[in-house]
C-alpha cells in the first residue's frame, strides 16, 4: 500500500510502537519551537531535570507576541529566555523579527523532519499551526 508524506515521517521517526491508528508511538523529534513565555518554563524544566544542552538537532525560541514596550518590563521578561537559550543551545530570535511560524519555516525549514511546537493557546495550537506543514515537514503541538 502507498504511504503518505506523514506515515513516511512516523515510519522513518519511530523510536517505540508501531504506527497503527489508535496506537501510541514515540518518535524522534528533529526540532522544536518555543514561543514567547511558554518557553521559559520548558527551560526551568530543563534545570532542574538537569540538561545541560538539548539533544534534538536544532531548537529555537522565539519572541513575537510579547514585544518591546516603553517600559522595562518585556526586556526583563526577555532577559531569561535570552540566557537560557545561550546555556541550552537554543537559537533565540527576539521581538521584531516576524511571527514564529512563518520566520521559522524560512529559516529552518527542512522536508521530512519533525517539529515539536509550545502552545500559547489552549490545546497547545493556535491560527498558524500549519504553517510548517507546507514544506513536509511532521508538526505536533505540545502545549
Amino acid at each position: 500500500m502507498r504511504k503518505n508524506v506523514a506515515q513516511k515521517i512516523i515510519e522513518s521517526h519511530m523510536v517505540e510502537g508501531r504506527p497503527v491508528q489508535g496506537q501510541e508511538i514515540r518518535i524522534r523529534i528533529d526540532r522544536t519551537l518555543l514561543q514567547d513565555t511558554a518557553g521559559a518554563p520548558a527551560m526551568l524544566e530543563f534545570e532542574a531535570l538537569g540538561i545541560d544542552r538539548v539533544r534534538a538537532e536544532q531548537c529555537a525560541q522565539y519572541v513575537d507576541d510579547n514585544l518591546l514596550q516603553t517600559d522595562s518590563k518585556n526586556v526583563d521578561d526577555h532577559r531569561y529566555p535570552q540566557s537560557a537559550c545561550a546555556k541550552f543551545g537554543i537559537y533565540f530570535n527576539p521581538p521584531g523579527n516576524g511571527i514564529s511560524h512563518q520566520a521559522h519555516m524560512g529559516r529552518f525549514g527542512v522536508p521530512g523532519k519533525t517539529l515539536l511546537e509550545t502552545g500559547k493557546r489552549q490545546g497547545g495550537f493556535d491560527g498558524t499551526t500549519g504553517a510548517n506543514q507546507e514544506h513536509g515537514a511532521s508538526r505536533t503541538g505540545g502545549g
